[in-house]
């Protein structure tokens, strides 16, 4: 790909185990707009247990082109390698030598860490994080989906719409695939429209 295209969203992502509460989480990070993922591991520390949560997370943002983590032994495995090979990313490990190499994904953890320390519901804490502006004015959900996420604060309704260029082209389109799927319906069918009720109809 060409190095003088822009960053976007899921194009390079940080990786990271962390311990809270007795309780171990994978943690994966957006580079571009620093939208975190938590999944909780259990007990199952294991190479096969981390690369499935990463499959849950790839599949709903796409393949990054670039995933950073440390030399945990999750990371550093045969199976972790054959499952970037299968998906066609790139897996760079931090050195003893260069470990600021992974730093997004540490800062991360210590992100979540404080958010979770204070929280009662983590996934609420984390939406809150989401939600939050950066330095620059935007969210991390903005920043990857176009638009704010609902919460439990009141917001106008219209921030809740992403900002598309298409947008308008998508309703478009959008509305006229509906029609064609409800006339096509209604010709398999044979529906047609009843007949407007007389008044001796509804009198019985």
């Amino acid at each position: 790909m060409p190095s003088n295209l822009p960053n976007y969203q899921w194009q390079k992502v940080g990786c990271d185990l962390f311990q809270f509460n007795n309780a171990t989480y994978l943690l994966v990070v957006d580079y571009f707009s620093r939208y975190i993922e938590i999944a909780p591991l259990g007990k199952d520390l294991s190479s096969e247990k981390v690369i499935n949560h990463l499959r849950s997370i790839l599949a709903r943002h796409g393949i990054a082109e670039e995933l950073r983590s440390d030399n945990g032994p999750q990371f550093s495995s045969n199976v972790f390698a054959k499952f970037f090979d299968t998906y066609g990313s790139k897996h760079t490990t931090s050195s003893l030598h260069f470990p600021q190499s992974n730093g997004e994904a540490e800062r991360a953890v210590q992100t979540i860490k404080g958010l979770l320390q204070k929280a009662a519901d983590p996934y609420l804490a984390l939406l809150a994080y989401r939600l939050t502006p950066l330095q620059h004015g935007w969210s991390p959900a903005e920043l990857l989906m176009g638009r704010k996420l609902r919460s439990r604060i009141p917001v106008r309704p219209e921030v809740l719409f992403p900002e598309w260029s298409y947008l308008k082209k998508f309703r478009e389109a959008d509305a006229h695939i509906k029609k064609r799927q409800k006339e096509d319906f209604d010709r398999r069918h044979r529906a047609r429209d009843l007949p407007p009720l007389q008044p001796e109809t509804l009198l019985g």
